[in-house]
């Protein structure tokens, strides 16, 4: 069969529990630059830009931007290099941590982060277009006092949005790759001339001195339930959003998996995002700091969006494709991401992985209408990224400090089986990562709505970053150095099976979870005769029950394309 090149192994059937075998990890540093270029490059960014004037102005942004943005990037990077290093989704990386069955719960979030942003990407989007239809088509735009409550005429771009990020997302190897390289250069094309025009005639020097008479905040009101909570934007808590918003780019092991090297799958990414998100980040800011010395601010989002200035100035047409692809190129990776989180959580569930790439692509659709609803989206969003942030900062600091502070860089491959190995630990269950998952998330909201005025100081991220790190090191090395019992034995019998068992220990994973010792593996004499057809054709002094129980799996390769586990 002949090997898939670059991009074209993105739609390869490869679910969760698979890995990507050596053959088929093709892609090159430039490969994993231009897809994160593309998926990074989003009206998301824009604005986001925005709210990181409202502490201390652009020079205030500038630092988030090019300072803490890029070192909050490094963790997020490590990720791609373990996905590389094994040919491995971001979501298989979690079980060697949780277990294989415990990364099930971790798996919901997953699918929280993918289909998630993909409904927030699809409604910014549409935000974006909506500035652009009004000035065109005479439309009423997402905050036109006159527009109607849902505003229907949103409606239309937000499924063409929909209908072609799911057909590239389940189209095949070469829509995909066509697309990402597409989005690139029409990006730098068309984003560079948009950018010029909407900032040509800025005077810098004004917007570098402007400041905010006291930092911008959020109110929001609990209604009928009498409680509610004001968000403050101080740098601390912007910090904890941009933390929230960097590390929720869940898919960089699903395709880093695919990279060439280690080397690609990290800093190929790295930089592919870290240019995007410097472009779009700036340009966010620099555009709403500019509505608010001319008196033209209207809120965030439609005042850090370049699209109707765009349009102004005679490029509709052209803004109009820079937010298609830009949206497009984002979602395709978050639809193929939630999917590969089903294929963990449902690992003998049969369906195709283009069948479970459509479910997901239809399962956007409605998500991304809810917003219609929502009166008061410049909140949500804030929120969102906040009950985002107290998922993904403990769940990816344990990731990292599981592979290389406890395991040590030792993953084996039973991280691909659906069950025993390594990574079986307690019934499937790692409860030490569990814990130490649940505990960060709850202090990270402690902090974040009891007491804000410890979170508007120092952030909820910093401080459960050190707690994640603390805990799970400590409890982590200690259980390891204990054998845990392994599945259907008893403890004395648990070195027997650990000394004689064909698989690596895993680091601090503990022994397979095999009920019995097998013996040593001999080298057997086998008859094919046109292939391996039975067990039946096989003479060898292994027992065929034992045989039987350690080669059928559902990992077993089927077409060739896979490693045998």
């Amino acid at each position: 069969m002949a090997v898939l090149k670059g991009l074209e192994v993105i739609a390869a059937e490869y679910r969760a529990t698979d890995q990507v075998p050596s053959t088929a990890r093709v892609f090159s540093t430039l490969d994993q630059f231009t897809l994160w270029f593309a998926a990074a490059s989003l009206p998301a960014a824009w604005l986001y830009g925005g709210y990181m004037t409202a502490a201390y102005g652009l020079p205030g942004a500038l630092l988030l931007i090019f300072g803490i943005s890029t070192l909050t990037f490094i963790p997020w990077a490590l990720i791609g290099y373990i996905a590389a290093d094994k040919g491995a989704s971001s979501v298989s990386l979690l079980r060697p941590s949780f277990g294989l069955r415990g990364s099930k719960l971790p798996s919901v979030f997953y699918l929280f982060f993918g289909y998630g942003w993909a409904a927030v990407n699809v409604f910014i989007a549409a935000i974006s277009m909506s500035f652009v239809l009004s000035l065109t088509l005479g439309w009423p735009s997402a905050f036109d006092p006159a527009a109607p409550l849902p505003n229907y005429f949103m409606i239309p771009s937000i499924l063409l949005v929909c209908i072609l990020q799911g057909f590239f997302a389940t189209a095949g190897h070469r829509a995909i790759r066509l697309l990402n390289w597409v989005s690139t250069v029409a990006l730098v094309a068309l984003g560079g001339y948009a950018t010029y025009i909407v900032l040509r005639d800025f005077d810098f020097g004004v917007l570098l001195a402007w400041r905010p008479p006291t930092a911008l905040s959020f109110a929001f009101s609990g209604g009928s339930l009498g409680v509610g909570f004001t968000y403050t934007l101080t740098l601390p808590l912007l910090v904890d959003l941009l933390i929230a918003y960097n590390w929720t780019w869940e898919f960089i092991g699903d395709f880093s998996r695919f990279a060439k090297t280690k080397r690609a799958g990290t800093w190929g990414p790295f930089a592919g995002a870290s240019l995007a998100q410097y472009w779009f980040f700036s340009v966010g800011a620099l555009l709403t700091v500019a509505a608010i010395t001319k008196g033209t601010f209207i809120n965030f989002a439609a005042s850090s969006d370049p699209s109707s200035n765009a349009t102004l100035l005679g490029f509709g047409v052209g803004a109009y494709l820079i937010i298609l692809f830009a949206t497009i190129s984002t979602n395709a990776g978050n639809i193929y991401a939630s999917a590969l989180g089903i294929t963990n959580i449902l690992t003998r569930w049969k369906a195709s992985m283009r069948k479970i790439l459509l479910l997901s692509a239809v399962i956007v659709v409605p998500l991304a209408m809810l917003p219609l609803l929502e009166t008061n989206f410049v909140f949500t969003y804030i929120f969102f990224l906040d009950i985002l942030g107290a998922i993904v900062v403990p769940l990816w600091t344990l990731v990292l400090v599981d592979y290389f502070l406890i395991k040590r860089r030792d993953y084996d491959n039973s991280l691909f089986r659906v069950d025993g190995g390594s990574y079986w630990y307690r019934g499937g269950w790692n409860w030490p990562a569990t814990f130490t998952l649940l505990a960060g998330t709850a202090m990270y909201w402690v902090i974040a709505f009891g007491f804000p005025a410890v979170r508007e100081t120092i952030s909820a991220a910093i401080p459960t970053i050190g707690f994640v790190v603390v805990v799970y090191y400590f409890w982590g090395r200690a259980r390891g150095r204990r054998t845990p019992r392994t599945r259907g034995t008893s403890s004395a019998s648990t070195a027997a099976a650990a000394s004689t068992s064909p698989l690596p220990a895993g680091g601090s994973g503990g022994p397979p979870r095999r009920a019995t010792p097998r013996p040593p593996i001999r080298t057997p004499t086998v008859h094919i005769g046109g292939g391996l057809r039975s067990h039946s054709s096989l003479r060898c002094s292994v027992r065929s029950r034992e045989f039987r129980s350690f080669f059928s799996s559902s990992d077993t390769p089927k077409d060739g394309r896979r490693e045998p586990i």
